[in-house]
């Protein structure tokens, strides 16, 4: 049986105590119900990972502690995959995060395109944080998703460029993605508003060297698109080390 996990800023080393936050307690002792003696599991969000047993002991600042036994450092899924997409409304931003969390995408970063609904400048980057926290412990991943400053698709896709990391922009007219060949270490995904790129941010980023893929025949929500996008990426790598 898995044992329940809580964030920490910094693993400890064996034989040391962590000290958990307040939310982080009353997480563990509260909706999971432990108490003094059980077993908790410990990430660091940058692949640590440690078993520790929880102790009857509080510090000054009313941390509960933790006890390691052992830990180690779990690899980063490969390939890396970012994702950048413009912001969807409601509560459809926090679905679209939590699912890309959940499939351990590399970083998040919020386009402001020409037809966004939502401008990149209102994205709450604390609160994505949060969010991709919670997707790490609910998949029980070791690596947090990174939250990036925002860009817009052409600077984006430079960015890509500079850093070789293979860019990928969501359109009707592009080759199905199915048949795009994953053979790099880094990829970044675009995926647009909901009216789409505009004809000259596509031109833009091809001329940056971005390529457009299709998600197929039908209209996707941002939040399909971006968790698709990704999903495929990491499945595509799965079958291949299988």
């Amino acid at each position: 049986m898995a044992h329940p996990r809580c964030i920490v800023e910094k693993l400890p080393a064996v034989g040391d105590i962590a000290w958990l936050s307040k939310d982080e307690a009353k997480h563990a002792m509260g909706s999971r119900r432990l108490e003094a003696g059980d077993s908790l599991e410990l990430v660091d969000g940058r692949g640590g990972v440690a078993l520790s047993t929880i102790l009857p002991t509080r510090n000054a600042a009313g941390e509960t502690g933790a006890k390691v036994s052992a830990s180690h450092i779990h690899p980063r899924l490969t390939p890396d995959i970012h994702v950048a997409a413009a912001i969807p409304k409601g509560d459809r931003l926090a679905t679209m995060l939590d699912m890309l969390g959940q499939l351990s995408v590399a970083s998040f970063t919020p386009l402001d395109c020409e037809r966004s609904v939502i401008p990149a400048d209102r994205f709450d980057g604390a609160r994505a944080h949060r969010i991709f926290v919670e997707a790490l412990k609910q998949s029980r991943g070791a690596w947090t998703t990174q939250v990036a400053s925002a860009h817009t698709p052409t600077s984006c896709v430079q960015m890509c460029h500079a850093k070789n990391i293979a860019a990928y922009i969501a359109h009707p007219d592009g080759q199905p993605i199915a048949k795009i060949k994953m053979d790099q270490p880094s990829y970044m995904m675009l995926i647009g508003p909901e009216g789409g790129f505009t004809d000259a941010e596509i031109a833009a980023t091809e001329a940056a060297h971005a390529t457009r893929i299709s998600l197929g025949a039908t209209t996707l929500r941002i939040e399909t698109a971006a968790a698709m996008t990704a999903g495929f990426v990491r499945l595509y790598a799965q079958n291949q080390v299988g």
